[in-house]
């Protein structure tokens, strides 16, 4: 049975941005402004939670609802991007969700309420989703096949130093005016991108009047949202000894099971499964999810991290984090520029090893580090984000006709984001049941018959018992932390790990079928 790759009619690129080359420069100038906004607003707020907690009456777990309800938003509504492309036009589409996305993050910065700010941080990640993605796709369309490669590692450096620069921008706008400033940051640069576009684009002259299996997206939407409940909420109501966990596992399966079904037995999915029976779409798909969630999980959790335990300020966390984004920026530029000679699948391997190899460093961290030893793993690390980040999205274009390009990007763009909103969960997850579980063990050692503990109570500038035991619980509590996040880097290591055995398997399958046929011929 052959598969139609392509959505037909309805995805065109302005012909001034492909044969004007001021045109397609400016063009491409909103197209790269548009997926850094995007993307940045996934960290940006990582160092105001803290802040936003105390200001909104809010936990720590309750507080990274502000980060996950934007990533499962997005996960949600990026597949919409292809079917509504087809039916609005690029131009039209893009031009609205540039709108959408300053109106709300406006109204973000005026929130009250914990419940007002998650609602409302949906609301952006819904809106927003198909930035990054059209912006790819305009993108590739708008440069001819020989540039290919060096505009996707534009684009991949849109999409990697977003995030990685949030925390230098949030550390800034927290330190000398307010949490508050992390959203009203957004609607300079979004009017800006929506000028550019509006000036510098054409529109879509061709409008496909697209069918959607609304029962099939309905499963999609709902699954997702019952498993992201679950992996943030398991361990805080005890997983499967929760009947609310069960329920809404259960839930997520049966929802999911029926999403899967649909999109891969009908011809009017919202997300078009069949792509990935490409070889190269398939496996970058893959290992994008694995990356994805290492990616999100370490430029989330490592400001807080530098914030939170070792008390640094939030502008110095921020800086800590762009020296990762600055090594990034030169790993794409030289994967962009050698990609061609050997091809993105040894460069997306070394990448994803180096990345491993720098989460793995980060393990040696303790509650007395200096600033070089909390920089140089970020810096390592750096350049194999931006190493793999282009030569993964490289290699998931490399073999797809170039009218597939729409879909195929919102559909990349799923995996990348629900990879992200995976590696928060599970940070967030780790680092609340490790936390009591040191603090478990180290609450043995606290005995009257131990005598270091006397000792160090004795040493303590107060002879208050309960000041001393108050001493003692921070203590404590600070070093059950510790061994949670180390714990959570060993996870984070691990998972890149896995995107590098998943390429090797890539690798491996190729060079067997390369044989097989071989021997046919």
């Amino acid at each position: 049975m052959s598969t139609n790759l392509s959505p037909a009619k309805g995805n065109t690129v302005a012909q001034d941005a492909s044969a004007s080359p001021p045109y397609r420069f400016w063009l491409s100038v909103a197209l790269l402004a548009a997926t850094v906004m995007q993307v940045l607003d996934v960290t940006i707020v990582s160092v105001a939670l803290p802040y936003m907690a105390g200001s909104l009456s809010a936990n720590t777990s309750q507080i990274s609802w502000v980060v996950t309800s934007y990533l499962v938003a997005a996960a949600i509504s990026t597949p919409l991007t292809g079917f509504l492309a087809a039916r609005w036009g690029r131009r039209r589409l893009l031009l609205a969700s540039l709108g959408g996305f300053v109106v709300v993050s406006g109204l973000c910065g005026v929130s009250q309420d914990l419940m007002e700010i998650v609602f409302l941080r949906l609301l952006q990640g819904l809106v927003g989703a198909p930035l990054p993605s059209l912006a790819q796709a305009m993108l590739i369309e708008a440069y001819p096949p020989e540039m290919r490669g060096r505009i996707t590692a534009r684009w991949s450096l849109a999409v990697v130093a977003g995030p990685i620069l949030g925390p230098v921008i949030g550390g800034i706008l927290v330190t000398h005016l307010d949490w508050r400033w992390v959203f009203y940051v957004n609607l300079p640069a979004g009017l800006l991108a929506w000028m550019l576009v509006y000036r510098f684009s054409s529109p879509s002259t061709t409008i496909e009047k697209r069918r959607i299996d609304l029962l099939g997206f309905a499963g999609m939407a709902i699954g997702l949202g019952a498993l992201q409940v679950v992996l943030d909420q398991g361990n805080t109501m005890g997983w499967f000894s929760s009947q609310r966990i069960v329920i809404l596992t259960i839930l997520a399966v049966l929802t999911l099971g029926f999403f899967l079904w649909r999109a891969l037995t009908r011809g009017d999915s919202i997300v078009h499964l069949r792509l990935l029976r490409n070889r190269d779409f398939g496996i970058a798909s893959l290992a994008s999810i694995t990356f994805g969630a290492g990616f999100y999980g370490i430029v989330t959790y490592q400001p807080i991290f530098l914030e939170h335990l070792l008390g640094y300020p939030p502008e110095t966390a921020g800086w800590i984090s762009a020296t990762r984004g600055i090594t990034a920026m030169l790993g794409m530029l030289l994967t962009g520029r050698l990609i061609h000679r050997t091809g993105p699948l040894v460069w997306a391997l070394t990448g994803c090893v180096i990345s491993a190899v720098g989460g793995y460093a980060m393990t040696g961290y303790d509650l007395h580090i200096g600033l070089s030893a909390a920089l140089w793993p970020g810096i390592l690390q750096g350049i194999g984000l931006g190493m793999a980040f282009t030569a993964i999205a490289t290699l998931a274009f490399r073999s797809l006709p170039k009218t597939a390009t729409a879909d195929a990007a919102g559909l990349f763009g799923v995996m990348r984001v629900l990879g992200g909103a995976i590696g928060v969960s599970l940070m967030s997850t780790l680092l609340s049941h490790c936390t009591q579980s040191a603090w478990n063990h180290l609450g043995g050692f606290v005995t009257s018959f131990n005598p270091a503990l006397h000792d160090y109570l004795n040493a303590l500038p107060t002879s208050s018992l309960p000041a001393q035991f108050t001493l003692l619980q921070q203590v404590l509590l600070r070093h059950a932390e510790m061994q949670a996040y180390l714990n959570g880097f060993y996870a984070l290591a691990a998972i890149f790990l896995l995107s590098t055995i998943i390429l090797l398997i890539a690798i491996r399958f190729r060079d067997s079928a390369t044989t097989r046929s071989g021997q046919r011929g």
